[in-house]
């Protein structure tokens, strides 16, 4: 008995008294050919399947043995043959081994490709719906960020047209309010506040002279406070012509603002200044009209980076010119879009838009919270998923169901195989074993003759089929050469038969039936054909024909049919009944010998 894979490089040994060697490994030095055992050395006994089934085995195993060997590197040739079928080798001629394990195998190898195809199957369907989800969630991903870019781009717009507004509206009020105050800085009140009105209410106008002393603010008290160390004064005094500040907070109000200023000279002297300021108030109504998202901001800044007015206001001063917006986007361009993983303010993630304000230092800025709409998404997302889940699940088991049944199958089939093989081998046994009781038995020559040919022929049918492990169809091409050879072989004829057949495919119950019709035309051929000293040649063709149908065409350069031909011979009978159990019809006629020409249905 096998002991494992090391017995199989010595020897596998028989298994019992009914089967010789199932299985050798020969070691030779090329080019020393290998030795086989035949497939017909394999027995077929009571034990039959279990032989087979040991046959199986011990093919596994020879291949991990064949693996093995493969990854030693040696130089030597090993050659395992099993039932006429050489396995693999390794070294310097090896071969595919695999290949030839599912040519020995064969059905039992399709029944594994099934499994395989199931599960391909399942992994593809898997992969698809990956795959258009992944693919829905990407464009969900790029729609969602693209709709955030759009409403920050366009919030930007409004907020950099209402900036540069805002700029002219500070530039002619300098401007006019230079002009009233005249030219000995003499204006009054009413002359000023002609000038001022139609203004915002957000809008504050101061003036100063040379020491900072106010002569007119419409603020109540303003005359009160110092604004000599404020940067929107002194850098006027320094020599500069027009100022913007950052954000500062008023010291007469306390709100957040931001001073446009003028410096005022007369006779070519410092004069004082005139300053324009904004509340903060300005951006928070501008806010109101945008409907932005909670969270979501907009800003004024100056070019230098200092904040100058921003939607909800900061907590004080905010220098920005070290953010990327400065360093990287804004001189790669006057206006754009950028994500922000975490404001310098706030830490809360935006998509922020930018545009620099023409004509002046003002950069106008739009940002929308960003992460409400993420949740949102992934909520979404979250909820496809569930629903989705117990169908994708279910496809899943019912995959893995489908799985199991096709390996009970195989296994099944694997059982039926071996069953069909021992059955179909059983049956050329069985009449071969006829033949030669035909051989022993005192009748006349002819008729042992035409008692063999018939037998040969379903033999030989049995034979083609359980070697082919074919047995819901056989091939015409294949099967129709092997019945008549083995015929013309048992009539012991010299005849050549040549053959025209096209790829037809005969069921298994019709297999029979042409193998007998066949049988009978060529052992008639064979026996009233031809003359003495006359070569014969018999042709043979089949092609598919309409409905289904095949045409078969039996042809010899004989004689020829007599006149009336034997319509009453037990052989005309029983192809007329056979071509009849074919659903077919049949005619005899003379073409340079007999010719048989039949429609059959042959599957």
């Amino acid at each position: 008995m096998f002991r494992g894979a090391e017995d199989v490089l010595l020897d596998a040994g028989p298994v019992d008294s009914c089967c010789s060697e199932d299985l050798r490994i020969h070691f030779t030095q090329p080019p020393s050919p290998p030795t086989a055992v035949g497939r017909d050395a394999l027995p077929f006994s009571p034990h039959g399947i279990q032989v087979r089934r040991y046959r199986m085995l011990l093919v596994d195993r020879a291949a991990r043995v064949i693996r093995t060997l493969g990854k030693s590197g040696t130089e030597d040739r090993y050659v395992i043959c099993c039932a006429g079928v050489e396995l693999g080798c390794c070294g310097p001629k090896r071969r595919s081994w695999e290949a030839e394990l599912r040519r020995f195998l064969g059905e039992r190898w399709a029944s594994v490709s099934a499994i395989h195809a199931a599960i391909g199957l399942m992994l593809v369907f898997l992969a698809l719906f990956v795959s258009i989800f992944a693919y829905f969630i990407a464009a969900g991903v790029r729609q969602t960020q693209q709709s955030l870019e759009d409403r920050s781009r366009a919030a930007a717009q409004v907020v950099a047209t209402n900036a540069y507004w805002i700029s002219e509206v500070a530039n002619q009020t300098l401007r006019r309010v230079d002009t009233a105050l005249g030219p000995q800085m003499l204006g009054n009140s009413e002359s000023i506040q002609a000038v001022l009105d139609g203004l915002p209410s957000v809008v504050e106008v101061y003036v100063i002279d040379p020491e900072a002393n106010t002569i007119y603010a419409t603020v109540p008290g303003a005359s009160a406070i110092s604004v000599a160390d404020r940067e929107y004064f002194t850098s006027l005094r320094d020599g500069a012509d027009f100022y913007t500040s950052p954000m500062i907070v008023s010291r007469l109000t306390g709100d957040h603002i931001f001073v446009f200023s003028k410096r005022v000279e007369r006779n070519g002297a410092f004069a004082g200044a005139i300053m324009v300021s904004y509340s903060d108030q300005l951006l928070a109504d501008l806010a109101g009209t945008l409907d932005l998202d909670a969270g979501s901001t907009i800003g004024l800044v100056r070019d230098d980076g200092q904040l100058m007015a921003r939607f909800p206001a900061p907590d004080g001063a905010v220098d920005l010119s070290a953010m990327p917006l400065f360093t990287e986007y804004l001189p790669a361009s006057a206006q754009g879009t950028y994500t922000s993983a975490s404001s310098p303010v706030d830490g809360i993630a935006r998509v922020v838009s930018y545009s620099q304000v023409e004509g002046t230092s003002i950069v106008a800025l739009a940002s929308v919270a960003s992460t409400a709409v993420w949740n949102s998404f992934r909520a979404a997302v979250l909820t496809v998923l569930i629903i989705v889940s117990p169908i994708v699940v279910g496809l899943a088991l019912g995959c893995w169901w489908i799985v199991v049944l096709l390996r009970r199958d195989s296994r099944q089939a694997a059982d039926m195989t071996m069953l069909f093989q021992e059955i179909h081998h059983r049956i050329k046994n069985n009449m071969q074993s006829i033949q030669a009781l035909v051989g022993m038995q005192d009748i006349p020559d002819a008729a042992k003759r035409d008692l063999r040919s018939r037998f040969s022929a379903m033999a030989a049918m049995h034979e083609h089929i359980y070697k082919h492990d074919r047995y819901v169809s056989v091939d015409a091409k294949d099967l129709i050469p092997a019945i008549v050879d083995e015929v013309v072989v048992a009539y012991g004829s010299d005849a050549e038969v040549s053959y025209e057949l096209a790829s037809v495919q005969i069921g298994r119950d019709e297999a029979t039936p042409l193998a007998l019709l066949l049988s009978e035309l060529v052992t008639n051929c064979l026996k009233y054909a031809f003359g003495a000293g006359v070569k014969g040649h018999i042709s043979i063709s089949l092609s598919p024909a309409a409905d289904g149908m095949a045409t078969l065409i039996v042809r010899d350069n004989g004689v020829g049919l007599p006149e009336g031909g034997r319509t009453g011979s037990m052989g005309m009978r029983l192809i007329k009944g056979v071509v009849s159990q074919l659903e077919g019809e049949h005619v005899f006629r003379n073409d340079g010998g007999a010719v048989f020409e039949a429609k059959l249905r042959l599957s």
